[in-house]
């Protein structure tokens, strides 16, 4: 008896077999089972997740002994017949090879005839969309108005090339990629009929190496058995697949943050040595980081194709590294799989960015220099210790005492204190009262002896300065500035000839104009050697 390869052997034969297509299968059976059957189907999806598949078992349900049914038996001479590829009422075209418009005036000039012995007679076109332009102007009159006993069944994988005239005249059904652990149960339902043991990690690597279709999954679980043998282990798969496992990747990031640059070189050395491509492996890193960031926001395990095993190491691994690290760390990778396109030394381009990402992470993230920079120019003003100002006696019983001792504070905690309030006064205004924000842009700000000293800055002869403020836009300054201080601070405004401030006061912050950028923004700026770009 000769081999069988494993995908045509455990090709699905009933709609309950067709794996994560229960919304293809469903409709399709039920149309059939109420007499509801159109003259042509259009399958589009991926590869290998059971277009040609469903199209047969559509082509038994028509011409089952039993049928039209919805549950062909699978044993009548007509269902074995399709089932062996040899009817002669099932005509299964590949659209690659046969694009051209004399193809398919045969086709027209052939569907006229009954079937030779079958219910139906269906045309199964592959790959549909490669016909020419003339191939499928000659189509539509036929697939408009077909003879009773004729089915169209078109599979494509690129739907968007299939002209609106012929999509217009079709049923369409779209196939979805097959989520990685429908295939890893389906792959070790095949393996333990078969008479194999695997183990579930390898399974994960199988299924997500067929990047969505079972039929490439079922293809490398032939390979990886020709490789393995009768008991397959993971480190058989990774060898065989070229590729390395989540574990390592983690590893290596925990290398990273050690900072432990000889190892690093090792580990470069011990991937290369195993013979992985280096092209797969930044790519797979790539796609390791890629989950560690999801994995810090949402379950992703299902959607990834993680086992659970995995998922708990992905978030374990992610925690020891910051949101926006991972995202340098992902567009650094990108920027690695480029680099390796023009390269002839892949090593040197790998150590290099492993070297960048180790010194990368070493740096303060933006946004911790954001929460410095902001605590260091807003931090609240901190008391000193009232009572070593407090005259010392006993006990103080009078309360007036009280309160007079804790007014009479140092004149620099005072400053401080009225500083921090205009500050923050300053930082609110800028989108809660932008008109008044505006106009302090134009003045300078001294305090002094429990005033504040507005003036005019640059030439003010056109007497601006004396419509800088009105009488309600003063009283609301220093009712703010009491509010924030619990000190009652009067404002002055001067005239432009003589902005001098005197020589004992202290200058306070300025308003920044909106339209300027903000000063944390200029500070990072010249930090990283940097440009604003609006």
């Amino acid at each position: 008896m000769s081999y069988q390869v494993i995908a045509r052997k455990w090709r699905p034969q009933t709609y309950s077999d067709v794996v994560a297509q229960e919304h293809v299968s469903r409709t399709i059976a039920n149309s059939i089972s109420k007499g509801r059957i159109s003259h042509a189907y259009l399958f589009a999806g991926p590869r290998g997740v059971g277009k040609t598949t469903m199209a047969r078992i559509v082509a038994k349900s028509l011409n089952c002994i039993n049928g039209p049914t919805d549950k062909p038996c699978g044993v009548c001479e007509f269902c074995t017949e399709i089932k062996n590829g040899n009817s002669f009422d099932v005509i299964e075209i590949d659209g690659a090879s046969n694009t051209g418009v004399e193809n398919i005036r045969e086709l027209r000039e052939n569907i006229h005839s009954a079937p030779l012995k079958s219910r139906y007679k269906v045309y199964i076109i592959d790959e549909v969309h490669m016909l020419s332009k003339s191939a499928f102007n000659a189509l539509l009159k036929t697939l408009e108005e077909p003879p009773a006993h004729v089915v169209f069944i078109f599979a494509t994988t690129e739907i968007q090339q299939i002209p609106e005239t012929i999509l217009s005249r079709c049923q369409k059904f779209i196939f979805k990629r097959i989520p990685v652990a429908s295939i890893v149960a389906q792959l070790l339902k095949i393996a333990e009929k078969e008479g194999y043991a695997i183990d579930n990690k390898s399974l994960f690597h199988i299924a997500r190496a067929g990047g969505g279709s079972m039929r490439d999954a079922q293809s490398l679980l032939d390979q990886v058995i020709s490789f393995g043998g009768n008991e397959i282990t993971e480190q058989d798969v990774l060898l065989f697949l070229g590729i390395v496992s989540l574990a390592q990747y983690c590893d290596c990031i925990h290398i990273i943050l050690k900072k432990e640059t000889a190892l690093l070189i090792d580990f470069v050395e011990s991937i290369i040595s195993s013979g992985v491509d280096i092209a797969r492996f930044v790519a797979g890193f790539a796609d390791a980081v890629y989950a560690m960031r999801l994995s810090k926001l949402a379950d992703i395990s299902a959607i990834l194709g993680y086992s659970a095993e995995e998922t708990a190491l992905l978030i374990k691994t992610a925690e020891s590294l910051h949101d926006e690290q991972l995202s340098l760390f992902y567009t650094m990778l990108l920027d690695c799989q480029n680099q390796l396109r023009f390269t002839g030394n892949e090593r040197a381009v790998v150590e290099m960015f492993l070297i960048d990402i180790m010194k990368m992470l070493q740096r303060p993230t933006l946004a911790t220099i954001l929460q410095q920079l902001d605590t260091a120019n807003h931090e609240p003003v901190q008391k000193k210790n009232i009572a070593n100002h407090i005259p010392k006696k006993a006990a103080i019983e009078n309360k007036d005492e009280a309160k007079e001792a804790l007014n009479n504070e140092p004149a620099d905690v005072d400053t401080k204190t009225i500083m921090h309030a205009w500050t923050q006064m300053l930082h609110d205004w800028r989108n809660a009262r932008q008109y008044l924000f505006f106009k302090l842009t134009n003045v300078r700000t001294a305090y002094v002896n429990g005033q504040l000293v507005l003036s005019v800055m640059g030439d003010s002869s056109n007497g601006f300065y004396k419509q800088l403020l009105s009488k309600e836009e003063i009283k609301l300054i220093e009712q703010e500035l009491y509010n924030r201080s619990k000190r009652n601070v009067s404002i002055k405004i001067k005239s432009g000839e003589d902005d001098t401030p005197p020589p004992d006061a202290v200058m306070l912050p300025h308003a920044e104009d909106p339209e300027k950028p903000h000063p944390l923004a200029e500070q990072i700026k010249t930090m990283f050697d940097g440009e604003i770009i609006k």
